[in-house]
């Protein structure tokens, strides 16, 4: 015999039914909310693939639309409990690890006194070096046997090669300065540290007094703010000194400015430098510096050393330059894009996210 059930019996179901699809919809809602803000393992529905979404001194690799590749870059030393936990992590996961010189000498034992880079056990993993976990090499260096073993693929290719210059454009307004140092204090303290090593403070406190004691030049140094005893200069009125600041007025600054003195010796990847070339300023470099030497041409600006300053200081403020034109015709997201992918094509020739996608690019975005 057939039952009929009541109207509201039926009503009531059908309720129940689309409060538990609700329900459903808004639990998983709030998961991928909560993973996605604690920065935990994010999965692509479509793919099926686990992602990982990685932070310092690791760096996902991404195509054209931002979407992670299967690929972490490793970009600076093993030196905390933490960092040696997410490497563990990735290894025992078979996840493919790309080596990145992105901080001091890395992955060599760095020359800087302060901090953890100078140490030995920071660039090992139970007890071998970072160069056999990973299978190839983004570097930045002249020499990179010197840096780098185990006969790695390696490209010259750094994170500075993906200076957005669309987003850093330069305005056509008057000089201010004839040149622009960036120089932050360690602790906010005047005393030597980790960042007067790495900009070479006591290299830059010996050429700006030649630049406005002895060539009569107008500067600013950003960051040594109440250090104006330790530059003993003259005409300390043709000498600003700031804090800290934003990097839109970093990048105003520059633009103000005739040049930028780059010091810096252990610097891997001067991101300073290309936003300069960006903002159409002309770099005077040390000749010595580690990484972003291959910058600087004819088109860019000057090496200098402390034998040769004046003469290439007059060089560069009499010569034309168009260095924001030179990065736009070698550098940026799509041509560093195209170099990357074709790098990591050479590794991982059969891996379908490196092939389907347009150029590869790192996750900062820069």
């Amino acid at each position: 015999m057939k039952i009929n059930k009541p109207n509201n019996y039926l009503k009531s179901s059908k309720c129940n039914k689309t409060l538990l699809y609700l329900f459903l919809v808004l639990f998983i809602i709030i998961i991928i909310f909560i993973l996605y803000n604690n920065n935990l393992k994010i999965y692509d529905f479509f793919t099926n693939q686990q992602i990982e979404s990685v932070k310092w001194p690791f760096i996902n690799l991404c195509d054209e639309k931002n979407k992670n590749l299967p690929i972490i870059g490793v970009m600076a030393y093993i030196d905390n409990d933490k960092t040696r936990k997410d490497l563990k992590e990735f290894i025992d996961k078979n996840i493919n690890l790309i080596g990145l010189s992105s901080n001091n000498s890395h992955p060599r034992i760095c020359d800087n006194p302060y901090g953890h880079c100078h140490k030995k056990e920071n660039i090992m993993y139970n007890n071998k070096s970072i160069e056999e976990y990973v299978n190839g090499w983004c570097h930045c260096f002249r020499e990179p046997e010197k840096y780098i073993k185990n006969n790695l693929p390696l490209a010259l290719i750094s994170e500075s090669d993906f200076t957005n210059y669309n987003h850093i454009i330069p305005r056509q307004i008057k000089k201010k300065y004839d040149f622009i140092a960036i120089q932050p204090k360690d602790n906010n303290e005047c005393k030597d540290g980790w960042y007067s090593y790495y900009k070479n403070w006591p290299l830059c406190k010996k050429i700006t007094k030649i630049l406005i004691d002895e060539l009569g030049l107008k500067g600013i140094i950003v960051g040594r703010k109440g250090c104006e005893k330790d530059l003993n200069i003259k005409n300390i009125k043709n000498l600003t000194l700031t804090d800290n600041i934003s990097h839109d007025k970093l990048k105003k600054y520059i633009n103000e400015s005739r040049f930028t003195l780059l010091p810096n010796l252990e610097e891997a990847s001067p991101r300073v430098l290309t936003e300069s070339l960006c903002l159409d300023t002309p770099v005077l470099v040390n000749e010595n510096i580690l990484g972003g030497w291959k910058y600087v041409n004819n088109n860019t600006g000057e090496f200098f050393n402390e034998n040769n300053i004046k003469d290439k200081v007059r060089t560069i403020m009499s010569k034309k330059y168009s260095p924001r034109q030179y990065f736009i015709n070698n550098y940026g997201i799509e041509k560093s894009g195209y170099r990357l992918k074709k790098f990591l094509k050479s590794i991982y020739p059969n891996m379908n996210e490196i092939n389907k996608s347009k150029y590869v690019q790192f996750s900062k975005g820069w």
